[in-house]
C-alpha cells in the first residue's frame, strides 16, 4: 500500500508542478486499501522495486454511465519519475489490453484532465480516441477509449 501511495503522490506533485491538479495529496490511504482489497490495484516491479501502479475497473459509471459491460477502465496509472522514458506506462497499457481481451472485453477506457495536453497526447499516441468531455466533481475531464487488440490484430 505504501508503494502505491508514494507513486500516486509523486505523480500528483509532478503534474502539479506543471500546473494541473491530478489527485488529492496525500492520496487517501483508505481508497487505496479498499481498491487493493477489491483486487483492482496492480503494480509493476523493476529489479525488485515497485516502479508503477494502475487500477483496473470492470465498470465506471461515474465517467461512462451509458456504456455496457464491454470494457476495462484504466485508472490511476502512475510511473516513478526515476523510470520516466522507459515506456513502462505503455507496457502497462498493453498488459491491460491483454487482460481485457482475456476477460472478453472489447475496449480499454480511461479519463484524464481535459486541459492537460501532455497526458491527452500521450494516450492518443497509445491509440486511444477522444470520446467526449464532461465535468465530474467540478473537474473538466476528457474520456478516451480504444478497441482491445485481439490475437487476430
Amino acid at each position: 500500500m505504501a508503494a502505491v501511495a508514494a507513486l500516486l503522490d509523486e505523480a500528483t506533485v509532478w503534474v502539479g508542478e506543471r500546473g494541473y491538479e491530478q489527485w488529492p495529496l496525500p492520496f487517501p490511504e483508505e481508497e487505496i486499501v479498499a481498491a487493493i482489497e477489491r483486487g483492482e490495484v496492480y503494480v509493476a516491479e523493476l529489479d525488485g522495486a515497485t516502479v508503477a501502479t494502475v487500477t483496473l475497473l470492470r465498470d465506471d459509471p461515474m465517467y461512462w454511465p451509458d456504456k455496457p459491460s464491454d470494457g476495462v477502465y484504466v485508472h490511476k496509472l502512475a510511473v516513478s519519475r526515476a523510470c520516466a522514458g522507459q515506456r513502462i506506462g505503455q507496457a502497462i497499457v498493453e498488459w491491460a489490453d491483454r487482460t481485457a481481451a482475456a476477460a472478453g472485453r472489447g475496449f480499454l477506457r480511461l479519463d484524464c484532465l481535459r486541459d492537460n495536453p501532455g497526458i491527452r497526447s500521450y494516450y492518443e499516441r497509445l491509440g486511444f480516441e477522444h470520446r467526449g468531455d464532461l465535468v465530474v466533481n467540478g473537474r473538466d475531464m476528457s474520456i478516451y477509449e480504444r478497441r482491445v487488440h485481439t490475437s487476430r490484430d
